[in-house]
Formats: C-alpha cells, sequence, structure tokens
C-alpha cells in the first residue's frame, strides 16, 4: 500500500511543481487544490492520504492537528499569511529514484 501512496505523491508533485509556486524547497499549493487531486484516485479519502503524507514527514505542517503551513506572501502592495499544504521536493526526487529503481 505504501508504494501507491507514494506513487500517487510523485505524480502530483511533478504535475504540482510545474504549475504551483516553489519556495525554499517546497511545492506550495492550497489544500482546496490539492485535495481536488487527490479525489481523482479513490483508493483512499484526501483527508487520509494528507494524514499519511503528514506522518511520513512528505508534506511540512504548521502544528500537530493541521495539513497545512501559513507562508508570507506579497500579492502586489498586499503582505499577508496563507496556508499551503508544502510538498517536500527532495523527498519527492528520493521517492521517484526508488520507484524508478524497480
Amino acid at each position: 500500500m505504501l508504494e501507491i501512496y507514494a506513487k500517487e505523491y510523485v505524480a502530483i508533485g511533478k504535475y504540482l511543481q510545474k504549475k504551483e509556486r516553489i519556495h525554499k524547497g517546497y511545492v506550495l499549493v492550497e489544500k482546496k487544490k490539492l485535495e481536488g487531486l487527490l479525489d481523482k484516485n479513490r483508493y483512499d479519502t484526501a483527508a487520509n492520504k494528507l494524514h499519511i503524507w503528514k506522518v511520513l514527514k512528505w508534506i511540512d505542517t504548521d502544528a500537530d492537528g493541521r495539513l497545512t503551513k501559513r507562508i508570507y506572501v506579497c500579492e502586489g502592495e498586499q503582505k499577508t499569511y496563507k496556508p499551503f499544504v508544502k510538498i517536500n521536493m527532495a523527498i519527492l526526487e528520493q521517492l521517484q529514484v526508488l520507484l524508478n529503481a524497480n
């Protein structure tokens, strides 16, 4: 089952690398958008997949009960904190190497 989670993490991460912000080695994506992508493969719920990713340290979060991390964002003259899911690109690359080795 872990291999299925890893394959989906790599596929979604590679897709999001082209579409979303990259910040200090992490792909930043809004939680709702990521949940929409995770819901396409129905072997598990999006919430459970994100929880597993968090436990495996594949995503960076603020606190134990959260799946997002607040990032300081400058959009024009407006500067605010926004919650994002932070996908670790180093883990993504390593999982991709391991999956291709099989």
